[in-house]
């Protein structure tokens, strides 16, 4: 899998790269998200809908678009590790890790589905809860995750902020981790929007997180605007 190599690869450099979510359960979405500039495509398990044999198909047009593909498992059981990994994906994306030893059982479930050819496969390890956050120097030691992925909205709860991701104290924790995982070497990553990118990128973040629903809202947008400003004119 030449793509997931290549992925890595940028992970590791730490090289700007683009994860999108195609928010629906359609492969011709995921081959349309490769025409805008995206390197890697997340089917959603966790909070979208997709079954098995859709993931499949979703994973074959990602490859055949040039994207890298990633499945965000909804569990991060062995057995669900085993399902999804198995279906053609490059790599998982991993929420509901709450300690270093479970994220240690997940890169040994991804070694055990894959003993030859591990090192060619993608573990992204979300960083959501108070509890991971404060053990982030043992993750950041542990071999075998490949990038780690803030989910501000579950840290602020987590946080006792109820999800408010905006909130100044939650804004400081997570300029802590991207400072610390950016010390380290480490590639950040981070769901990101038109207003806050470049906050986030000047800060060391490096793998950009959006929705296709949220392109589509901003390409609204812009029509409207447009068509107000001729209106106007």
């Amino acid at each position: 899998m030449a793509m997931s190599r290549t992925f890595k690869q940028r992970l590791l450099a730490r090289e700007r790269v683009v994860m999108m979510n195609p928010d629906h359960p359609s492969p011709s979405l995921v081959e349309f998200i490769g025409g805008l500039g995206a390197d890697a495509v997340m089917i959603d398990m966790e909070q979208g809908s997709p079954g098995a044999e859709r993931v499949e198909d979703m994973a074959r047009a990602a490859r055949a678009a040039g994207l890298c593909a990633l499945v965000r498992i909804f569990a991060p059981e062995p057995w669900v590790i085993e399902r999804y990994m198995l279906r053609g994906i490059h790599g998982i994306v991993v929420p509901r890790v709450e300690t270093v030893p479970q994220a240690r059982e997940v890169v040994e479930s991804v070694r055990y589905c894959f003993p030859t050819n591990a090192e060619d496969k993608i573990v992204i390890m979300q960083v959501e809860t108070a509890g991971l956050a404060e053990a982030l120097d043992a993750l950041i030691e542990l071999p075998g995750i490949d990038a780690y992925f803030i989910g501000p909205v579950d840290l602020a709860k987590s946080l006792g902020k109820g999800g408010d991701y905006r909130d100044p104290a939650v804004i400081a924790v997570i300029e802590s981790l991207v400072g610390r995982l950016t010390a380290a070497g480490k590639a950040a990553g981070m769901l990101v929007t038109a207003s806050d990118v470049g906050f986030w990128r000047a800060r060391g973040v490096t793998l950009l997180y959006n929705h296709l629903n949220e392109y589509a809202k901003l390409g609204a947008s812009y029509f409207e605007a447009a068509e107000m400003a001729k209106t106007l004119a």
